[in-house]
């Protein structure tokens, strides 16, 4: 259970572009390839993958999903939370 969970970090993609420079996407995906090259090293294929797909993310925040895309997803995400004690 975590104390910080994932559903704090959605963004909609216009916040993404805001937030993210092109000098911190740039620090960002150096952090991420030295990631990859790490999980590489200790054959964690999935975690390789995972960096990948956050690099690709980084350049593209178009395609970041918006609670559009979703009607009352985040609605129920937080019931379900409230539900759960405000843990998942």
């Amino acid at each position: 259970m975590s104390a910080n969970p994932i559903e704090r970090l959605d963004m909609t993609a216009e916040q993404v572009e805001q937030q993210i420079t092109e000098a911190r996407r740039s620090e960002l995906c150096a952090v991420l390839r030295a990631s990859q090259i790490r999980h590489a090293s200790l054959g964690n294929e999935q975690e390789v993958v995972a960096d990948g797909d956050a690099i690709y993310l980084l350049h593209h925040p178009e395609l970041c999903s918006t609670d559009d895309d979703y009607p009352g997803f985040a609605e129920q995400l937080a019931a379900r939370s409230a539900k759960a004690g405000g843990t998942r």
